[in-house]
């Protein structure tokens, strides 16, 4: 049987396509043409080594950071007339005991020079802890100290990212309190920033480098619900940007943005290194992991390439009682990534990736408390797999008076799920409508005793069943951004962004074997639908940034957008039992455009903190629902908005820094999933204004060899009116909590370096949540509070390196999401047992 796909529009296709590369690259032309341009002359008096590099900055556009306290009163001489500048950054610095590190698109950092290497025989004392290396940020689409950027932020580090093992989003959300990732089916999740949680569109962008990656719209208008989850091997560092981000960012993102940085190509230097791990996960299997890396320079300081290759096995812990079926929940996940770094010269840098990954899931991944720890009844096995390609090239330029940074990405996701159906179909073992399609009759008509038990004998043929749905999403993606070069009085970015996107579900109702519970093949089709999305916008946005007086900056922002969507569906095979026949074909289409703004006043008072006021407003588009059943006004819901205020307040000296703020978001015609009266069928509406009142802090402190950090967030988010418009999360009264969203969240952490060892410890954790809404809600139920202590021990010497991990350590029953629906109750999701973690690296 030939398939339906995505909507096909060669001409407008075509011109996406176009369109797309030309945003991707505008500028090239500009860029390239200066690459024959002699480096200009630069000249540097002797004096303070501070005022030197701000004269260097100047001259050649870069951007050179530095502490002023790190810097000092040192001096530098006097460098004559030049035309090559890094040679002259790199005699400013001879013999002051620091040095400048490159990163991309002219941007240097004055780091302390690191100590020759010591033999590994000879006896090293490390350095002292440090606040982490991620005082630089680049989230404002410029360099900037993270104690200097006028947004809430949180990060985390190279050096966090590898001592903590952290390998997931999941596992990076707990460092990060404030995003929240819980999960909406096996191996699917969906993230929230500020309480900004909803069906639909995602409310966090999530970028991978300078590529945005979104998840597909299945049968549910759902692309939120599939957050992506790359292995985070060989990651330089996490950015989380709270509140609304369009002014700066193309894809936007209403609640937020969440950057996934890999190490860039180093240009400098050859290198490589290889992992080895072994887990053992308490009540379960074992895993391990065997990751490479390979950073080759073929032309120093020109052309150099990052090979990285990973496969890793986490084990399974959850025992199936009716199949008999033990340790299932096993994930595997594998990949490559592939980077090429060019520079022809010092103004052009051209960056190449291609990311593949395929990740599988051998069962659902939830339990039931009923049945007791980590076990389950369910009838039938659901693996599940996500397989992502993502190719991406970044051209960063500086030419005279601008800083451009343009990219063309291209993602393919072909994502395969399994949910047990036996629940939702068994429900329907009684059902008149059911009866009377099956018997030819009319609606209003009656099932005579026979007809019912032709009915009966029908539904249970055909259990256990499973939902077999195969996504298949493309998108492309162009990016163009011209920003003012460094010390610019007035700070500017200019940008346009296109994506186009398209993708597809077969949702397949098949029978599973009542044995193994795995589906039958082939196919034992009970029912299917097909449903084609497309999805394609437009934007143009800009941000400036200007001193009003000496320390008080204003910054103002706009975006100016347009999408549109269309979607189609067809029934192939008619379920009777559910009720898909009343589907009827057709295309659906709707479209909107409009604008947002952003205002920001920021004061850095003389010897104490930055102070910051912002107004910023979100937005997400709309979408098609192709359901089954759906009156006309129905079929579509709109974009909702939402305005972003905030105060806050950040500091850092040397050992010390801390950061806070408080907001407020009024977010109206939220979207949220609604049931059809039966359970079978999701769609989206629109409901009441929600009101979401909330603060965060974060603070380190290093003392000697010790380092502690502590972040909280509070977050109350709550619906503004009543809404009655469904049957079960859309249903609500006025004060309700939003489901899934726990109003506290809190991180506390510390670590020693003693001698070749570094020990540390977290605790982390969050409040209870409701699991949906409680006008009338039979599947109302609170998922409960967590909390997880983890321990990390490394000991390096030399080429070598030796770490131990254990997470949740007192192996605690740590709640992420329970979920109840027509689908099964009781489905709780948790966090892996206590888990032991070895692991062996070397470096050569």
């Amino acid at each position: 049987m030939a398939l339906p796909s995505a909507p096909r529009r060669s001409g407008p296709r075509i011109a996406h396509w176009g369109a797309a590369l030309a945003v991707g690259w505008l500028g090239c032309g500009a860029a390239l043409a200066q690459r024959g341009a002699p480096d200009r002359a630069v000249a540097v008096p002797a004096g303070r080594l501070d005022a030197g590099l701000r004269r260097l900055a100047a001259a050649t556009g870069w951007q050179i950071l530095f502490d002023p306290a790190l810097v000092g009163d040192r001096r530098t001489r006097a460098i004559v007339s030049t035309t090559d500048p890094p040679g002259a950054l790199a005699r400013m610095l001879s013999g002051s005991g620091l040095k400048a590190r490159r990163l991309a698109g002219g941007v240097f950092i004055i780091v302390t020079a690191a100590p020759p290497r010591r033999p590994a025989s000879a006896s090293a004392t490390p350095p002292p802890a440090t606040v982490e290396d991620e005082i630089v940020v680049t989230a404002l689409k410029r360099a900037t100290a993270l104690d200097d950027t006028e947004l809430s932020i949180a990060t985390l580090s190279a050096a966090t990212i590898e001592a903590r093992n952290v390998t997931d989003l999941r596992a990076a959300a707990r460092l990060l309190p404030g995003l929240a990732a819980f999960n909406t089916s096996a191996l699917q999740q969906r993230l929230a920033v500020r309480g900004v949680s909803a069906t639909g569109e995602a409310t966090v962008g999530v970028y991978y480098g300078e590529s945005p990656i979104a998840g597909p719209s299945g049968t549910g208008a759902d692309p939120g619900a599939s957050a992506p989850d790359i292995d985070l091997v060989d990651i330089e560092r996490i950015e989380l940007l709270k509140g609304p981000q369009g002014t700066l960012y193309g894809a936007s993102s209403m609640g937020g943005t969440l950057r996934i940085l890999p190490h860039a190509v180093d240009l400098d230097r050859s290198g490589a290194w290889v992992e080895a791990q072994g887990d053992l996960v308490a009540h379960g299997g074992a895993g391990g992991a065997l990751v490479a890396m390979a950073n080759p320079v073929l032309v120093p300081d020109r052309l150099a390439a990052r090979l990285v290759a990973y496969h890793r096995t986490l084990g399974g812990y959850i025992d199936n009682d009716r199949l008999e079926s033990a340790d299932r929940g096993r994930l595997q996940r594998e990949g490559v990534r592939i980077q090429v770094a060019w520079q022809p010269d010092q103004a052009i840098r051209l960056d190449t990736l291609y990311l593949h990954q395929r990740t599988g899931l051998d069962d659902g991944g939830f339990w039931d408390p009923a049945l007791g720890r980590y076990r389950v009844a369910q009838p039938t096995l659901t693996p599940n797999s996500d397989r992502l390609d993502l190719a991406s090239a970044t051209l960063h330029a500086t030419l005279d008076g601008a800083v451009v940074t343009a990219t063309g990405s291209y993602l393919r996701r072909r994502i395969v799920r399994q949910i047990d159906y036996t629940a939702v179909l068994a429900r329907q073992r009684d059902s008149v409508a059911g009866c009377l399609r099956l018997a030819g009759l009319p609606t209003g008509a009656s099932c005579d005793a026979a007809a019912r038990t032709a009915y009966h004998a029908y539904v249970d043929a055909r259990l256990p069943a499973i939902l077999y749905q195969p996504n298949r999403l493309t998108g492309i993606s162009g990016e163009v951004r011209m920003a003012a070069p460094a010390g610019a009085a007035f700070a500017w970015t200019l940008g346009a962004f296109v994506e186009d996107r398209r993708d597809a579900v077969d949702s397949y109702a098949a029978h599973a074997g009542a044995d193994d519970g795995r589906l039958v093949r082939p196919l034992d089709i009970i029912g299917l639908r097909t449903i084609a999305t497309g999805f394609d916008q437009q934007a143009v946005f800009a941000e400036a940034t200007h001193a009003v007086v000496p320390r008080l900056s204003a910054t103002a922002g706009l975006r100016l957008y347009r999408y549109r969507r269309q979607g189609s569906g067809t029934v192939p095979v008619p379920n009777i039992i559910t009720g898909s026949a009343m589907a009827t074909g057709g295309r659906y289409t709707g479209s909107a455009g409009g604008s947002n703004l952003k205002g920001e006043l920021a004061y850095r008072v003389p010897g104490g903190p930055l102070v910051y006021a912002l107004v910023s407003e979100g937005f997400r588009p709309g979408g098609i629902n192709v359901t089954p059943g759906l009156a006309a006004d129905e079929r579509s819901f709109g974009a909702d908005h939402l305005w972003n205020y905030e105060l806050g307040a950040k500091a850092g000296r040397g050992r010390w820094s801390i950061e806070a703020a408080a907001y407020v978001i009024d977010w109206h015609a939220a979207t949220f999933a609604v049931t059809s009266a039966n359970g079978a069928f999701i769609y989206n509406v629109n409901l009441s204004n929600v009101a979401i009142r909330g603060g965060e802090v974060r603070g380190s402190v290093v003392a000697g060899p010790f380092r502690l950090a502590a972040a909280a967030s509070f977050t109350d988010a709550r619906l503004g009116e009543d809404t009655l418009l469904g049957t079960t999360e859309g249903m609500g009264r006025r004060g309700d909590r939003l489901p899934n969203l726990p109003q506290w969240a809190y991180l506390v952490s510390g670590e020693a370096r003693l001698g070749s060892w570094t020990l540390g410890a977290d605790v982390s954790g969050n409040g209870a949540a409701p699991t949906g809404f409680n006008a009338g809600n039979p599947y109302y139920g609170r998922t409960g509070a967590r909390i997880e202590v983890a321990a990390h021990a490394g000991w390096q010497a030399g080429r070598w390196r030796l770490d131990a991990n254990i997470d949740n350590l007192f192996d605690a029953i740590a709640p992420v999401r329970l979920q109840s629906s027509a689908f099964g109750a009781r489905q709780l999701y948790s966090a892996r047992p206590r888990t032991l973690s070895l692991r062996a690296r070397t470096d050569w």
